[in-house]
């Protein structure tokens, strides 16, 4: 059954689309992913591309691709390291009708298995300067082509041996969810596929529809980021102006990180000093400390729910050094970090 809670924010998420695609003309898709599938290529790594697109392409559950558009190209079927059977759904296509190109690897003995039509039309869509995406060990196939020179890779640390040894001369990245660097994106699998979706929604279809992805895929119960998301979409501020929602769901879907104020000004189509003040008008803060405060709960999360050291923490919260994260967390939770994970009493209560 679903929680009435969770229907309304979905439709809340979809208002806001629906108000914005008043103003826009037309019917054409915002996003559009073409893919191609290497043998033994890890399930997750599709379902994740499709799924994050099947939510943010339609209203509510009904999955129609309206306003995201998704392609298995080929001509023939492809099998999954697990077993399963997927089958094409179009034939090789002009990569100028897709935004991105994506390349799913499979085993590594697996990858000259693929057919060699898979690396002609991909040469073609870099020619074409469409940005592809190497996905787990399409990663591989993108450096074997020659498409990642000059480029740097985010590597799954399980490969990342095999990478160095066949690939010394790029530079590489355990660390990184994606790497993102305009005509090449790199992500290594498993759960990082669907951050890379996450924030390619965000930037081809908005903020809203991200949010609506975030909620609709972050269904695990444990004690993670993923929880975090869980609870925090469901506490964004809702205010009238529509102006000012998309921006808040902007901040509250990057948890704060990578965003400023004047970013979110400019995507609320707003000059600096009106968005300075209609968002301290209908938030209650100024835009700066929002942001701040939404990056303080992201910290707070982290220190109370995760072993991660403090100072990957004050990085990942994006702070420039553990001090100044210190400082910062001390100041709105009068306590320190340290003495939060100790199971002493922050301001405002524990996070959930």
């Amino acid at each position: 059954m679903k929680s009435a809670v969770a229907e309304d924010y979905v439709g809340w998420l979809d208002g806001l689309w629906q108000e914005r695609l008043k103003s826009s003309a037309g019917h054409k898709p915002e996003l559009s992913i073409g893919i191609l599938l290497w043998p033994g290529f890890p399930l997750m790594s599709l379902t994740g591309i499709v799924e994050a697109l099947r939510h943010a392409a339609d209203f509510g559950d009904h999955s129609r691709p309206l306003y995201c558009r998704w392609s298995i190209m080929g001509g023939s079927d492809a099998i999954a390291s697990c077993g399963l059977r997927v089958q094409s759904d179009a034939p090789y296509t002009n990569p100028n009708d897709f935004d991105y190109i994506a390349v799913i690897g499979g085993l590594l003995p697996q990858l000259k298995a693929a057919p060699a039509r898979h690396r002609d039309y991909l040469r073609v869509a870099a020619a074409a300067g469409v940005p592809i995406i190497g996905v787990c060990t399409g990663v591989f196939v993108l450096a074997e082509e020659g498409l990642l020179a000059g480029h740097k890779a985010s590597i799954h640390p399980y490969h990342a041996q095999d990478f160095r040894t066949a690939f010394p001369r790029i530079a590489m990245s355990t660390r990184q969810d994606f790497i993102d660097e305009v005509t090449r994106i790199t992500v290594p699998g498993g759960v990082s596929i669907l951050a890379l979706m996450t924030e390619l929604v965000r930037r081809h279809s908005g903020a809203d529809r991200a949010a609506k992805v975030v909620h609709q895929l972050s269904l695990t119960g444990r004690k993670g980021v993923s929880a975090f998301d869980r609870g925090r979409v469901n506490d964004i501020p809702r205010v009238d102006d529509p102006r000012i929602q998309r921006a808040v769901v902007l901040i509250e879907s990057r948890k704060g990180c990578g965003v400023t104020s004047e970013h979110a000004a400019e995507m609320a189509g707003l000059s600096a000093r009106q968005f300075s003040r209609l968002f301290r008008e209908t938030v209650g803060v100024a835009p700066k400390r929002y942001i701040l405060d939404t990056r303080l709960r992201y910290a707070r999360f982290l220190v109370e729910n995760s072993s991660m050291a403090m100072t990957a923490i004050a990085f990942e919260t994006g702070f420039a050094d553990c001090a100044h994260f210190s400082t910062a967390f001390r100041s709105r939770f009068d306590v320190t970090p340290r003495d939060a994970r100790a199971g002493r009493a922050v301001r405002g209560g524990r996070a959930a």
